[in-house]
C-alpha cells in the first residue's frame, strides 16, 4: 500500500509518503501567502528524495478542516487533482480527529483550534470515538461542554490554546506539550489506513474542504449587503 497524505490546515504543514511501513515526511512552516508556493515544490523535493512516483500511489489523503481557508483550499485541490489524474480514491481527515488520535490518554481528549475571537473549533473524544460533534463553539458553550464531559473523566486538551481561554479553564484540566500540538506523519497514515479499511473513501469529486465557518470575505460581503438592504 502506498499513501500520499497532505496537511496544510495550519502554518505547520507536512507532506507524507508511506509505503509498506517505510515513511518519508517533510515538515515545514508556512503562512497564508506561501501555501501555494511551497506545497508543490516541497512535494517534488520529497518525491525526489524517496525516489517514488505519484503514479504508484494507492490512496491520496488530506486534512479537510477545520483550519486555514487558504491552506485547506490548496491542500484539498492538490489532492483532488492528483486523484483525478491517477484515478485513485481519496480520504478526508479532520484536523481535530488527527490531533486527538495521536495522544495516548485514558480519558477525555479535547482537540482544539483557534477560530475567531471568542470562538474555537473543538471536538470531544474518549479513546478514538467522538462523544459530541466537532463544531465551532463560543468560549461559554465550550466551557459548559467541557465541564459536563470532564465531570467523570480525567481530561486533556491538545492544540494551540488561546491565551484568554487558558485563564478560563478549570484547574484540573491538563494540556499536551508543544510537540504534540502539531500533526505527525504517522498519524495521517494511521487514520488514512483505518478509514480506507472501513470504507470511508471518496472520489475526487466528492472530496471537499470543511471550513466549519464563513471566511472573512463572506462575512464582509454579507455586512455590505445588509447595509445596502437596510437603505432600500
Amino acid at each position: 500500500m502506498f499513501i500520499l497524505s497532505i496537511n496544510t490546515a495550519s502554518n505547520k504543514s507536512n507532506i507524507v509518503l508511506w509505503k509498506d511501513e517505510e515513511i518519508y515526511e517533510l515538515f515545514y512552516s508556512t503562512n497564508s501567502r506561501t501555501y501555494g508556493e511551497t506545497l508543490t515544490s516541497n512535494l517534488q523535493e520529497l518525491l525526489k528524495k524517496s525516489k517514488w512516483n505519484l503514479k504508484d500511489v494507492d490512496i491520496f489523503s488530506v486534512i479537510t478542516g477545520p483550519g486555514s481557508f487558504t491552506g485547506l483550499r490548496i491542500g484539498v485541490v492538490t489532492i483532488k487533482t492528483l486523484a483525478q489524474i491517477y484515478k485513485k480514491p481519496t480520504v478526508g481527515i479532520s484536523y481535530l480527529e488527527a490531533l486527538a488520535s495521536q495522544i495516548a490518554f485514558k480519558g477525555l481528549k479535547v482537540p482544539i483550534l483557534s477560530a475567531r475571537k471568542g470562538e474555537i473549533h473543538a471536538g470531544f473524544y474518549v479513546d478514538e470515538d467522538p462523544i459530541h460533534p466537532e463544531d465551532v463553539y463560543s468560549y461559554d458553550t465550550f466551557l459548559s461542554l467541557l465541564n459536563r464531559f470532564s465531570k467523570d473523566n480525567p481530561t486533556i486538551i491538545t492544540g494551540d490554546i488561546p491565551e484568554d481561554l487558558k485563564l478560563l479553564l478549570p484547574k484540573n484540566i491538563i494540556s499536551t506539550p508543544e510537540f504534540l500540538n502539531s500533526i505527525r506523519g504517522e498519524t495521517l497514515v494511521y487514520i488514512t489506513l483505518k478509514k480506507y479499511q472501513n470504507g470511508y473513501i471518496k472520489d475526487y469529486l466528492t472530496l471537499l474542504p470543511d471550513y466549519r465557518q464563513k471566511s472573512s470575505a463572506e462575512i464582509n460581503w454579507e455586512k455590505r449587503h445588509e447595509r445596502t438592504g437596510s437603505k432600500n
